[in-house]
């Protein structure tokens, strides 16, 4: 690394240029006068140039301490910014996050406990609220959002795209058989009044031509969907990461080994307004984000029943 001028030579020449006269440079430094022009004279001598010219007015910058005072403030300027960013960064900081509902009770929440551990002195202030525009997204610190692409109206990075399996309850197995989709209920999500064609897509990944996919029971959320299962209410093809724990503790199993990868994922989304006023807090947000991107790498708990089938 280059060689620089000591750092007391440069504060001194900073505070002098910021009061006008060696005095009252001292005066700010809790130091002599005398200390702060032999300062000076150190920093002369070490750049081989003038930065002053003594004048019975005050101080008037040479050429060669004007290019120096200008750095200095820069340099000064973005020294502060990162001390202030250290000292939020050990205070209590409250990240607010707008998720979808499911993702809230069935993914989000049973990690929370980890990202606490992690980074204690962050608080998450977790909605649920249905956001499309900017002007609702900047409600929020940041978002996660279903989406089919990446959000236009800010940084988005995608978390992971959905991945779909078939579940039931364990009570509908007959002598060991799943039970027949052409004569189960099928439970199905909606998207406001229209029903998402999950049952489609997957019917078509397997080939199957002959069954109706539009009979049913069909709800608002994917987490009344995966309830309604859990309850033996029929059978739903979901997010496999939503039933991790349901297929762990046996509350659910797996119809078959078949997955299909959806065409929407979950993505994070920075408005980025408050990370452009506040850079400590953007910082933590950042935190955050680089959390979530680490646990959505961990590959869901496979249903134990379906592994021992595959072996």
């Amino acid at each position: 690394m280059k060689r620089l001028p000591p750092l007391n030579a440069l504060r001194a020449f900073d505070a002098s240029v910021h009061t006008g006269s060696f005095t009252r440079a001292g005066e700010t430094l809790h130091v002599t006068q005398g200390a702060i022009s032999r300062q000076i004279k150190q920093l002369e001598d070490w750049l081989g140039k003038p930065v002053f010219v003594r004048h019975y007015q005050g101080l008037i910058l040479t050429p060669a301490g004007s290019v120096l005072a200008k750095s200095l403030d820069s340099a000064f300027g973005t020294i502060q910014d990162a001390v202030e960013q250290i000292q939020h960064l050990g205070a209590r900081q409250r990240i607010a996050v707008n998720v979808p509902e499911t993702f809230a009770s069935r993914w989000l929440a049973p990690r929370l406990r980890a990202f606490h551990g992690r980074h204690p002195d962050i608080d998450l202030s977790i909605t649920t609220s249905t956001v499309t525009n900017l002007r609702e997204a900047q409600q929020y610190d940041c978002l996660v959002m279903f989406l089919d692409e990446p959000w236009a109206k800010g940084d988005c990075r995608l978390l992971r795209q959905e991945q779909y399996i078939a579940v039931a309850s364990p009570e509908l197995w007959v002598d060991g058989a799943p039970p027949s989709l052409a004569k189960s209920t099928l439970l199905h999500v909606l998207a406001g009044s229209k029903r998402l064609l999950i049952w489609e897509n997957w019917f078509a990944s397997l080939g199957l031509r002959n069954i109706d996919p539009k009979p049913g029971i069909a709800f608002s959320t994917m987490d009344q969907a995966i309830n309604a299962a859990v309850s033996g209410a029929g059978v739903a093809v979901v997010d496999a990461p939503m039933v991790e724990r349901d297929l762990a503790e046996q509350r659910l199993r797996r119809l078959d080994a078949h997955e299909l990868t959806g065409t929407h994922g979950y993505w994070f989304v920075q408005p980025g307004e408050r990370g452009l006023r506040d850079p400590a807090h953007s910082a933590v947000v950042a935190l955050f984000q680089s959390w979530l991107l680490d646990v959505s790498r961990i590959p869901a708990v496979i249903d134990k029943a379906q592994q021992s089938a595959r072996a």
